[in-house]
C-alpha cells in the first residue's frame, strides 16, 4: 500500500489523482450494459455519477488555476442548485462523450496541481472557499469527493467486492484527510431515500465486519 504522510508531495496528490482515475474507468467498465436512460435527479445512474464527477472537477480544476493566476473567480453558493443544472446538461449525453469529458478534466487537474509547489501545499491563506490546507482541498476533489460517489454506487448495487477494494486502496489518503475521523465514510449527506445503502451496510456488518477498515465504515454509518 502506497502511504501518504503529512509531509505529502505534489507527487504524491498526483499517485492519488491517478488512482481516482483508474477507479472511474474500472466503475465505467462494471456499468456499460446499464441503461443509461433510466435516472432522475434523485437517482443517479452510473453515467449521471461520472458526469457529476467530471463537472466537480473540471470546476476545481479552474479554481485552482485562477488562483495560481491571481484571476478574480466565481465560487458556487448553493450547490444543490448547481449540482441540478449540470445533471440537467449532462443526463442526455451519451456515455462515450461523459468518459472523454472525464479524461480531459482530470488530465486538467493533474496539470494545474503541478502549478504548486510542495511548499505551497500546506498554505490556509488560498481563497479556495475552505479554511484547511490547500492539499486537503486538492486531495477532496481530485479523490474523496469522487470515489465517495463511487463506493456509494458499489453499495446500492451491493458489488461489495468492488467497494471494498476501493476502501482499502484508498484508506490512507481517507484517514490523512479525514484525521482519521471515522466520518469521513458517512453517507447521510447522499440521502439514502429508498434505503438500498442502510440495507448494504447491514449486509456488509453481517459478513464483512472482521475486516478492520470495514468495521469503520459501518461503524460511520450506523443508525
Amino acid at each position: 500500500m502506497n502511504t501518504v504522510h503529512e509531509n505529502i508531495t505534489i507527487a504524491q496528490i498526483e499517485n492519488e489523482i491517478d488512482k481516482t482515475y483508474e477507479n472511474v474507468y474500472s466503475f465505467i467498465e462494471k456499468n456499460k450494459t446499464t441503461n443509461t436512460r433510466l435516472s432522475s435527479y434523485d437517482d443517479w445512474n452510473y453515467k449521471d455519477i461520472i458526469a457529476h464527477i467530471t463537472d466537480w472537477i473540471a470546476f476545481s480544476a479552474q479554481k485552482l488555476e485562477s488562483i495560481k493566476n491571481s484571476n478574480v473567480f466565481k465560487d458556487i453558493d448553493d450547490f444543490d442548485k448547481v449540482n441540478q443544472v449540470w445533471y440537467a446538461n449532462d443526463k442526455d449525453k451519451d456515455i462515450e462523450i461523459v468518459s472523454f469529458n472525464f479524461t480531459n478534466a482530470i488530465n486538467q487537474y493533474k496539470d494545474v496541481v503541478k502549478l504548486y509547489s510542495d511548499e505551497d501545499l500546506i498554505r490556509k491563506d488560498y481563497p479556495t472557499g475552505f479554511e484547511f490546507e490547500l492539499w486537503r482541498y486538492m486531495i477532496m476533489d481530485g479523490s474523496i469527493h469522487p470515489n465517495k460517489h463511487l463506493l456509494y454506487h458499489y453499495l446500492k448495487k451491493r458489488d461489495y467486492e468492488s467497494f471494498i477494494r476501493i476502501v482499502e486502496q484508498t484508506e490512507s489518503i481517507f484517514a490523512l484527510y479525514s484525521k482519521n475521523s471515522i466520518d469521513v465514510y458517512s453517507f447521510e449527506e447522499y440521502e439514502d431515500i429508498s434505503g438500498m445503502v442502510k440495507d448494504s451496510i447491514r449486509e456488509l456488518d453481517k459478513t464483512y465486519s472482521h475486516n478492520e477498515i470495514i468495521k469503520k465504515v459501518i461503524e460511520a454509518n450506523k443508525e
